[in-house]
């Protein structure tokens, strides 16, 4: 899926570890990311989709991989 793979390469952007693999069920902190980089990933998703991700969807930092394919995504459609 695209969509998918142009969010991985946002995410991966802010990894210390660029060769780690980017699955749906991975949660960002098994990603390698803290509370700053999910605030920028979603300032970068926001500005590269031009929209306005949800502030209290489940939060972010909780979520998996997955999950935030999916706000994107249903925020595209929208």
């Amino acid at each position: 899926m695209a969509l998918e793979d142009d969010l991985r390469a946002i995410v991966r952007k802010k990894m210390a570890n660029k060769e780690t693999e980017i699955r749906s069920d991975m949660t960002f902190a098994d990603i390698g990311l803290d509370s700053l980089d999910i605030v920028e990933i979603v300032f970068d998703i926001e500005d590269t989709y031009k929209i306005v991700l949800p502030k209290n969807e489940g939060e972010m930092g909780a979520g998996t991989f997955g999950d935030l394919a999916g706000i994107v995504a249903r925020q595209i459609s929208a």
